[in-house]
């Protein structure tokens, strides 16, 4: 009978890795906190611009006094009087924004994304650094079995890790985000515009009831969830491959302690990759979500849609490519958006001593 092995002794837990025994302190929890909602409201803020242009957009044809004379089932969808888009190009409603409402207004609703924001980061970042570690953790008697799957070494862990985090936030933080897309889409000087968010929150409850903080949530979760785990896990996977392969060393710094981390080059284009091919694969459900959030505020009950129908509704009357109006605006705002939101992260990160060293 062979011998038996007592389990290998693991290492002593580093205090400034995700699996020391500091890490689980109210204090590193809270630092978590902060890291990621700075990083989120520096990053909205500074693509606001682009982001406005990009909701505009995709909801203009459901806001605009031309979209609501099409009656559903709309025989003629190409009549001269309906013109679903807000331009013609990206400088044509850069132009139209300001000659209507001022240079300032890129930032409309810019407070309540920011208020919205810096909350659903920092829950975000928090819950994905929480799943990160509860996964990395051998099951059992805390011996790694070698017919369990290795969570923490690969993509699954971030991809399951990023879906629970991103339905987590969106779910606590969603009346601000619908308040901030009925802002942020409204037509200026119409009787369907809010003064602010108090005004916004209390009309909402008054002739939507409090459920109508939280209209659209299904749909922004089946946007959020997979955007999250697959942004997550190709950012990851990428900053993994910087890390650990030869080909990438000029791409990453390496402390004294012995640690490793990415340039800012290489964060950003880590960012900007990740972003990039979330926005494309869920950008149809993002227009269909937005489409959601600012129905109530413009189209009566008897006359409002469900996710499905507004799907159907934009390819009768708008084509495939209604569908993915105001891509481009959100591609250009993916770069910085994203790669802001992991720089920041990253660098409030090592500076509370919260990498891996």
């Amino acid at each position: 009978m062979p011998a038996q092995h007592p389990p290998p002794t693991p290492p002593p837990p580093n205090p400034h890795s995700s699996d020391g025994k500091r890490d689980g302190t109210p204090q590193r929890f809270l630092q978590q906190l902060f890291c990621g909602g700075v990083a989120g409201a520096a990053a909205k803020t500074v693509t606001a611009p682009l982001s406005r242009l990009a909701m505009l957009f995709q909801v203009h044809s459901l806001v605009s006094t031309k979209g609501l004379s099409i009656p559903r089932g709309l025989s003629n969808p190409t009549s001269a009087a309906f013109n679903p888009t807000y331009a013609s190009s990206l400088a044509e409603g850069f132009n139209k924004v300001v000659t209507r409402e001022g240079f300032l207004a890129f930032w409309k609703g810019n407070g309540t994304s920011v208020l919205h924001r810096f909350p659903y980061s920092a829950i975000n970042f928090a819950v994905y650094e929480r799943c990160q570690r509860e996964l990395a953790r051998p099951p059992g008697d805390g011996v790694p079995s070698p017919y369990s799957p290795t969570w923490h070494s690969g993509a699954l862990a971030r991809f399951l890790s990023g879906a629970v985090a991103g339905s987590s936030a969106v779910v606590a933080c969603y009346p601000l985000d619908l308040i901030r897309t009925r802002l942020t889409t409204q037509q200026p000087q119409t009787a369907h515009s809010y003064r602010g968010i108090t005004d916004a929150v209390v009309t909402i409850v008054r002739y939507e009831g409090l459920l109508g903080l939280y209209s659209g949530l299904g749909t922004t979760l089946c946007v959020a969830v997979p955007s999250f785990a697959v942004s997550y896990a190709v950012y990851g996977s990428l900053k993994e491959y910087v890390l650990d392969d030869e080909r990438f060393s000029n791409f990453r710094v390496v402390s004294p302690a012995g640690g490793a981390h990415m340039t800012v080059p290489a964060t950003l284009l880590c960012g900007a990759c990740s972003g990039s091919l979330t926005a494309v694969l869920t950008y149809p459900l993002d227009v269909t979500r937005r489409r959601m959030q600012v129905q109530n505020q413009y189209i009566e009950k008897r006359l409002r849609n469900t996710a499905s129908q507004h799907v159907r509704e934009i390819v009768q009357v708008e084509g495939w490519s209604g569908l993915y109006r105001g891509l481009i605006p959100e591609l250009l705002k993916v770069t910085p958006f994203v790669g802001t939101t992991f720089l920041v992260y990253e660098v409030l990160r090592k500076h509370f001593g919260l990498t891996e060293s």
